[in-house]
């Protein structure tokens, strides 16, 4: 075989194994879109849930139950209205919120539209959530 149908060969196998392992990834929570609550309306009631926050990137509002996300070691649990009040996030922001088993409604995700988010159910009362920093020309996703 020629190089060239060697890499063309090689390409079409990894993107067999990639799609083998989307497929089959498990069981995946949701992330839906909304327009409210706002991002604005979440801030002000920031108390009612549980705050995690990732540097310049990321905002999660957990409801205050006994379900859990999972998070990366990157997320800080704010505490205060100081930490809240530093905890801007660069950029344009979508708000989803975070449906684990049976579309549980576990809370929502303030985020940089650019980066990838996905969640992943581990059981009837846990997800887990993978956040993924895209690099973008303005120099944020570092």
């Amino acid at each position: 075989m020629s190089k060239p149908a060697i890499y063309l060969f090689c390409l079409f196998i990894a993107l067999v194994i990639f799609c083998l392992i989307g497929c089959g990834g498990g069981n995946r929570g949701i992330l839906k879109r909304v327009e409210k609550p706002a991002e604005k309306q979440l801030l002000q009631d920031w108390k009612e849930y549980k705050v995690y926050y990732r540097r310049h990137f990321a905002l999660v509002y957990k409801i205050k139950d006994d379900r859990k996300i999972i998070f990366g070691n990157s997320w800080v649990k704010v505490s205060s209205e100081d930490m809240l009040a530093k905890s801007e996030i660069i950029d344009s922001t979508w708000v989803r919120q975070i449906l684990g088993q049976n579309a549980q409604m576990l809370g929502y995700l303030v985020h940089r539209y650019q980066d990838s988010v996905y969640v992943e159910i581990i059981d009837e009362n846990t997800v887990k959530l993978s956040y993924f920093i895209v690099q973008t020309s303005s120099g944020t996703g570092k």
